[in-house]
C-alpha cells in the first residue's frame, strides 16, 4: 500500500504489482479505450499523479510507482469509476467530494 499525500492529507493507495499491465478500470487491458491517453509512471521522479476520478476529482501525489502505465481521462475531463467514461468533474453521474 502506498501513501499520497494531498493538503497534507495522507491517503491509502493499493498497488497492484504488474509489469506491463495497462491498467484501465481496475483491470489490466491491452489498448485504452480511444476517448483515453495512455500514462506510463516514470522511474526517475519521486511521485505519480493518482486518476482523477468523479469520486475524488482532486489532484493528488502518491509514492515512487515504476514499471506501471494507467488508461488516464485528457485534461480536464476525470474518470467515472462505474462507467468507465471520462466526463468534466461537473457533468459527472455520480456524486464526487
Amino acid at each position: 500500500m502506498w501513501l499520497s499525500l494531498y493538503s497534507g492529507l495522507v491517503y491509502p493507495y493499493e498497488t497492484t504489482r504488474s509489469d506491463n499491465c495497462l491498467w484501465h478500470n481496475y483491470s489490466c487491458v491491452e489498448t485504452c479505450p480511444d476517448w483515453m491517453i495512455v500514462v506510463k509512471s516514470d522511474c526517475t521522479k519521486s511521485y505519480w499523479l493518482a486518476q482523477r476520478t468523479c469520486d475524488n476529482p482532486q489532484e493528488m501525489l502518491v509514492g515512487t510507482v515504476c514499471g506501471f502505465s494507467r488508461c488516464d481521462c485528457p485534461d480536464p475531463t476525470v474518470l467515472d469509476t462505474d462507467t468507465g467514461v471520462c466526463y468534466d468533474v461537473d457533468n459527472c453521474p455520480t456524486k464526487h467530494i
